[in-house]
């Protein structure tokens, strides 16, 4: 009886989620700009909700609770320098990406890129290398959304994981392939609701249940002396390197994520762009706040976890009313469809239209949006079938995969939408250094003193500096076009 509560009170959010997506499927055209933005519809506030829940992703309330359950206090040092970063990519950005989209009719980020340069030549080879990046790591990434969701399933149910997998990645796919970015982005707000609902009630059960701050306080002191320190036992070289690569990662997340860039690109204007960074940080760092102390809490609450990150269900399954664990799962589930239903549609639309545009042109004149929704059906599958075979845990995929995104497009979304000089070449060696050092740096394990995303970015600059004054003097008049 108590499973069949929890499932029918599941089972009841995703039969919203897919009403929703239906009710996007009626309200759409069969447009590729009515697929790929939603034929640039939205405000403020559903850009920023859903740009923000986009952002959040499986690692909140997976990822993100088993960080802190693991490193407890200290965990919140992300947040102050992550946020200084997104707001100062909030404050300067996003206005301007929306009108350069517009001004080149760009609607995917591998357009956008490749819209710096005039020549067809030029345009085809940086929206392929950014088509390929976006398959390999926003599929990784996509992925990881999977895993966080079987390993959810597995605390509630006792599926394995390419049952949860199966499950997550059905659901996902039904509205995504039929509604598109209209879809997500509708399912998104929705779902933020739920999730800053299920984030609040936690986190009040939770200090509830620890006998107030003080004795959770005194608890966590009794297992671990570091758990209760800020710095917990960190050098002052260790807290600057963490303090600079998590604001690179703020800074850069936005300015080169495809799932997060597409928002910006289907607001219906610049100043409306612009205004919604409110509803984002509001929305991201409440939520992210909330679930960190959360995971605090569970060490006391339910010490001895084998994986911290299944802190979050494992507590609800304890302590909660079947309804109520309900809930949850549907809060769980909901943060990680927003974010991988978007990336879905990145990694399809890059399949679909940037290995090979004249197969695409051909495929659509022939079948219509059809194609598209087939590819993304496909893609879907295949990211599935990926994720039940992943053993790393979902914050570190989340991590790496959004550190070589940052460290490869960032860099030149940055010189691309402040007008700089540049050419083809430039634009393509500034993502692939980006990209090389980032994997370098994680793989030499510099990441844990300095988050590759900073100095990535820095890299990635610093090629497209170098080209562009010794490489390529003054051989362009118009500022970030090229006929190269």
């Amino acid at each position: 009886m108590t499973s069949t509560l929890i499932i029918l009170t599941f089972v009841i959010f995703v039969m919203v989620f897919l009403w929703i997506g239906a009710l996007a499927s009626r309200a759409s055209v069969n447009t590729d700009a009515d697929y790929l933005l939603g034929n640039r519809s939205f405000g403020s506030l559903f850009i920023g909700l859903s740009t923000g829940t986009t952002a959040n992703s499986g690692w909140i309330m997976i990822g993100s609770v088993g960080l802190a359950y693991t490193t407890g206090i200290s965990s919140l040092l992300l947040v102050p320098p992550c946020l200084l970063g997104d707001w100062a990519f909030w404050h300067f950005f996003p206005d301007k990406i929306n009108q350069y989209s517009l001004d080149n009719n760009a609607q995917t980020v591998p357009e956008l890129l490749g819209s710096a340069v005039s020549k067809k030549t030029g345009k085809r080879l940086i929206s392929l290398l950014v088509a390929l990046i976006t398959i390999i790591f926003i599929g990784a990434y996509t992925a990881g959304q999977f895993s966080a969701a079987a390993k959810t399933l597995d605390v509630f149910f006792g599926v394995d994981t390419g049952v949860g997998v199966a499950i997550a990645a059905t659901s996902i796919l039904i509205y995504c392939v039929t509604g598109g970015l209209r879809a997500s982005i509708w399912t998104d707000v929705v779902q933020a609701c739920i999730v800053v609902a299920v984030c609040f009630g936690m986190l009040i059960v939770a200090v509830i249940a620890g006998g107030g701050p003080i004795n959770i306080w005194h608890n966590l002191a009794a297992i671990d002396p570091n758990l209760v320190s800020l710095t917990a036992g960190y050098t002052p070289l260790t807290l600057a390197g963490m303090c600079a690569g998590f604001f690179g990662l703020g800074f850069a997340l936005n300015l080169s994520q495809p799932q997060s860039l597409v928002r910006l690109l289907a607001c219906r204007s610049p100043k409306e762009t612009r205004q919604a960074r409110w509803a984002y940080l509001v929305f991201a760092y409440l939520t992210w706040t909330l679930t960190l102390l959360f995971g605090v809490i569970c060490r006391v609450l339910i010490p001895g976890l084998a994986d911290p990150e299944q802190a979050l269900p494992f507590y609800a399954m304890q302590n909660f009313s079947p309804v109520m664990v309900g809930i949850v799962l549907a809060g769980i589930f909901s943060i990680i469809a927003s974010t991988a239903d978007s990336q879905l549609l990145v990694c399809a639309s890059a399949v679909a239209r940037e290995i090979s545009p004249g197969f695409h042109q051909k495929m659509v004149r022939k079948y219509g949006m059809r194609y598209e929704q087939s590819v993304t059906l496909i893609v879907g599958i295949l990211v599935a079938l990926a994720a039940s075979n992943l053993t790393a845990n979902v914050f570190d995929i989340v991590l790496f995969a959004s550190g070589a995104v940052s460290s490869s497009f960032g860099p030149a979304m940055f010189m691309i939408v402040l007008k700089q000089r540049t050419n083809a070449i430039a634009i393509s060696s500034t993502i692939m250094a980006g990209l090389t050092t980032a994997i370098a740096w994680r793989v030499l394990g510099y990441s844990g003193i300095l988050y590759e995303v900073f100095p990535g970015f820095l890299m990635g600059l610093l090629v497209h500096t170098i080209l562009m004054r010794f490489a390529f003097p003054n051989k362009q008049s118009h500022p970030s076009r090229s006929s190269s």
